[in-house]
């Protein structure tokens, strides 16, 4: 069948493959949907977890020392000189 959508083969596990044709059914949707659907949530979860992490890393962003803008202009302009 032509589509406009890229093909990947994947191979899984026979439990895994039931559960997923179950959903396809239920949703009434095909396979492919359902797998190409879990990729991408699982895709957004790292990003989520991503950004978390570097949220996190970051800190407290209210207790980070604070500096105007004519402090860092005259930074800027030491890195360029």
């Amino acid at each position: 069948m032509a589509t406009i959508e890229q093909r990947v083969n994947i191979a899984i596990d026979g439990s895994t493959l039931e559960i997923i044709k179950q959903i396809a059914r239920k949703t009434k949707q095909s396979v492919s949907k359902v797998c190409s659907d879990f990729i991408k949530r699982r895709i957004e979860d790292d990003e989520d977890a991503y950004y978390v992490k570097l949220i996190n890393e970051m800190g407290d962003i209210d207790s980070k020392p604070k500096i105007t803008a004519e402090e860092m202009k005259r930074r800027l302009n030491e890195l360029q000189n």
